[in-house]
């Protein structure tokens, strides 16, 4: 949801998570010092019933809060610095107060079972256990099944309807008689001074401790994205994995909390962090041949089977690790609390704050610095060596002897053997995408956004991916399709002075347009890497376009800029990657082209990129739908230079057929040049490019619902599909089934007969591409 006020930038995300942990370190240390006089289980009933009223009234607050964020955007646009500032700000307002109520109920739950005396940590391990296992249940049950089936606003409501039902039973619970629990013993004056003077390093192992671990989590997550995929399921099954482990690591050490000796114990646990981390890099080099054997083993044929394959193989990665980080958490409170002389209650609050602020340290350190100096495997090394520190520390304090000793020396011969043996970025360049000689990496970097890389894939043909998705290349499909969508809209504006261009790729778009007599060509592009790479490296796609005095490149989640700049456009061209993956579907529903449509002068035009590959056929009616919902003059376009999996929808506000002498006039010049080199030597070859017309997209679309931001339906279905040629040829015939007479798209048309020969022309080519289109499914699947 806030996603689609504050953009899908790495800036954006990050400052939303940080403030998320914020809450909840807060809430969970004033509730652990303060309200000792209010019975836990009627607090509990409180908080819960203010969590839900929050969330009940958060639909209003997400309408508040995007019209105050468009409100003050334009003051603070040129200036990041502000931009930023403004965003946590009003991210802070939205968060915080449900944040800081979740935070609460951790020690407000360990005082109804411990009161305020020393505990054992049995209340701090069994709850954190139970609320982790709770967690993991919510990310599989809104991920997997309540967002894709019953929608966004839906889901809230469940979650609203759980905290006001564990309200009413926290309420009922608390009129039962309960023992009183002893008091904490009084301490002499100074003897609290005291405790925690001993105790605050414990505070800081547990700060490094968060750091480490949520640094973890961002490592991991780079690297498996590029075995798993960017989808939404992707994302859901890392947290599930990660979420799954803590919680099995903080209900075992539940059984063995009260009888042990805590420092030890730690000790030992963060040594074992270490060396398991320092064997998991040289894991993740083989995770490819993991994948390939749990799948070959399984005998997966479709998204069920593949989704557990992907499962297995990460649990087998994260388990150990996560499951280490689970148990040390209910271990370094019950340690504080008898170090300082305090309850398990106010032990639980001040850990937990000490532990998140230390999470959003290890958040925002690896994803904008670590990342970038060192690597996701260096970083990796890194986290390992202050576990292998925080070990050393715990053991070497409490015991001398032999023993210690020699396992930290153990840790630390591990740790040194691994960065040594192990290559250079292994853990990255063994995903196998990247390990196929026909396609070798030409750059290869891990930055802040994304891990980029340029590939080769066969002469001439050079793929720019970000996390293992293609964004840009100069394949001959890739090539005419970015001219077609830059020249065609230009084309049909009876006079485009302004242009917004979202999602530059290899520039080619934004070249063609520049080709036209324009005055203002604006580019909202998410990743700055993009720009970077493309700007150096695909300079015969894009002929240095981002140098010309026109262009200016804004770096910022597309919906974003179209939500909040004030400026109106031309025409806007919409050209973000393929909507399956996560977070890209809200470009593509009708509430982003409604969005469009205010940005729109009058006349103005919006054309959109739209895959036929990877879309279920529903889904893919479903964009179409919504656009033709906003847009009731839109069209279907497809490239006609060679076969290919890409068709352009143009929306006109203009009303009527498309007046042909338009696009005789513009088809000069250059432009005529750069269209001749993909098939299209004149306005007729440029009409015979349409495949459905308005009344054709009507009776196409009529019977299937729009795709909307509340039901994202297309990340979460075509996020299952694992047949791309299968759904490359559906959605095809589908359009090909759908072709519209010529005669009726456009006005004007002075040579009738030529228009009749091109439309049997486009026939002919459409039944050749799909010939093409099955010979190569025959050839991949051996002949079936």
């Amino acid at each position: 949801y806030l996603g689609f006020v504050f953009g899908n930038t790495v800036h954006a995300a990050a400052t939303l998570i940080a403030i998320f942990l914020a809450g909840l370190g807060i809430g969970g240390y004033l509730f652990g010092r303060f309200f000792r006089k209010v019975r836990p289980l009627r607090l509990y009933a409180v908080l819960e019933t203010a969590i839900g009223t929050i969330g009940a009234l958060s639909p209003a607050a997400f309408e508040l809060l995007d019209r105050l964020y468009v409100s003050v955007y334009p003051a603070v646009a040129d200036a990041p610095a502000a931009l930023s500032l403004l965003r946590i700000l009003f991210a802070a307002l939205f968060l915080l107060p449900p944040t800081i109520l979740m935070g609460a109920t951790l020690p407000v739950l360990v005082r109804e079972f411990s009161g305020e005396r020393l505990g054992s940590g049995r209340a701090v391990a069994s709850l954190y256990s139970a609320n982790t296992f709770g967690a993991t249940a919510g990310v599989a049950l809104s991920g997997f099944i309540l967002i894709p089936t019953i929608g966004l606003t839906a889901t809230v409501a469940a979650a609203v309807g759980l905290n006001l039902l564990l309200a009413l039973g926290a309420a009922i619970l608390s009129f039962r008689r309960a023992p009183e629990l002893p008091e904490e013993p009084q301490t002499p004056a100074g003897a609290e001074r005291k405790g925690i003077d001993r105790a605050w390093p414990i505070l800081v192992a547990s700060f490094l401790m968060g750091l480490s671990s949520i640094a973890d989590e961002v490592f991991w997550s780079r690297i498996l994205v590029l075995h798993l995929g960017s989808s939404v399921y992707a994302y859901s099954l890392m947290l599930f994995c990660f979420l799954i482990g803590i919680a099995i690591g903080s209900a075992l050490v539940f059984r063995v909390i009260s009888g042990t000796r805590v420092r030890r114990l730690l000790g030992t646990l963060e040594i074992l962090l270490a060396i398991t981390l320092a064997l998991q890099v040289a894991y993740f080099t083989r995770f490819a041949d993991v994948l390939e054997s749990l799948a070959a083993a399984s005998g997966a044929r479709d998204a069920a089977g593949a989704f557990f394959v992907l499962l297995a193989a990460t649990l087998s990665a994260l388990l150990i690790p996560t499951a280490i980080m689970g148990a040390t958490f209910p271990l370094v409170v019950r340690l504080y609390g008898v170090r300082a002389g305090r309850s398990e209650t106010r032990s639980v609050g001040d850990v937990y704050l000490a532990n998140t602020v230390g999470s959003i340290a290890g958040s925002l350190l690896a994803g904008f610095l670590l990342i970038r100096l060192l690597g996701s495997q260096n970083g990796l090394f890194a986290m390992a060596i202050i576990n292998l520190g925080l070990g050393a520390w715990f053991l070497l304090s409490e015991a001398k002897g032999r023993g210690p000793i020699l396992a930290v020396a153990t840790g630390g011969a591990v740790l040194i053997l691994s960065i040594i043996l192990v290559p250079r970025d292994a853990v990255i360049l063994s995903a196998g995408m990247f390990v196929d000689s026909e396609a070798p990496v030409l750059l290869f970097r891990e930055d802040v956004s994304a891990t980029v890389t340029l590939r080769e894939l066969a002469p001439g043909n050079l793929s720019l991916e970000l996390n293992g998705v293609n964004v840009a290349g100069t394949a001959p499909d890739l090539i005419g399709t970015q001219k077609l969508q830059g020249h065609l809209p230009l084309l049909l504006h009876p006079d485009p002075k302004s242009v917004l261009h979202i999602g530059f790729g290899s520039g080619g778009t934004a070249w063609a347009v520049s080709l036209h007599p324009v005055e203002e060509i604006v580019i909202a592009e998410i990743s700055r890497e993009v720009l970077e790479v493309s700007g150096s490296m695909l300079r015969e796609v894009n002929h240095g376009v981002l140098d010309d005095p026109r262009v200016e490149a804004e770096i910022n989640d597309g919906r974003n800029f179209v939500l909040a700049d004030p400026r109106k456009f031309d025409v806007i061209l919409s050209d973000s990657i393929h909507p399956r993956y996560a977070g890209n579907g809200s470009l593509y529903t009708k509430d982003y082209f409604e969005l469009c449509l205010e940005k729109l002068a009058p006349g103005g035009i919006v054309s959109m990129w739209l895959p036929t590959y990877s879309l279920t056929e529903r889904n893919y009616l479903m964009i179409l739908r919504a656009f033709q919902d906003v847009f009731p003059n839109t069209t279907v376009w497809y490239v006609p230079n060679s076969p290919n999996a890409f068709t352009i929808v143009i929306g006109r506000t203009e009303k009527g057929a498309i007046p042909f002498g338009r696009l005789v006039a513009g088809i000069q010049g250059e432009v005529g040049e750069e269209l001749a080199a993909i098939g299209i030597a004149d306005a007729y070859d440029l009409a015979g490019a349409l495949m459905i017309d308005p009344a054709g997209t009507a009776w196409l679309t009529e019977g299937t619902g729009p795709h909307i931001d509340d039901v994202p339906a297309v990340e979460y279905e075509s996020g299952r599909l694992i047949d791309r040629e299968m759904s490359w040829l559906t959605n095809f015939l589908l359009v090909a089934r759908a072709m519209s007479p010529l005669s009726r798209a456009f006005s004007g048309v002075p040579d009738e007969a030529r228009l009749e020969e091109v439309e049997a022309m486009r026939s002919r080519r459409v039944r050749d591409h799909l010939e093409w289109i099955v010979s190569q499914m025959r050839r991949e699947r051996g002949g079936i």
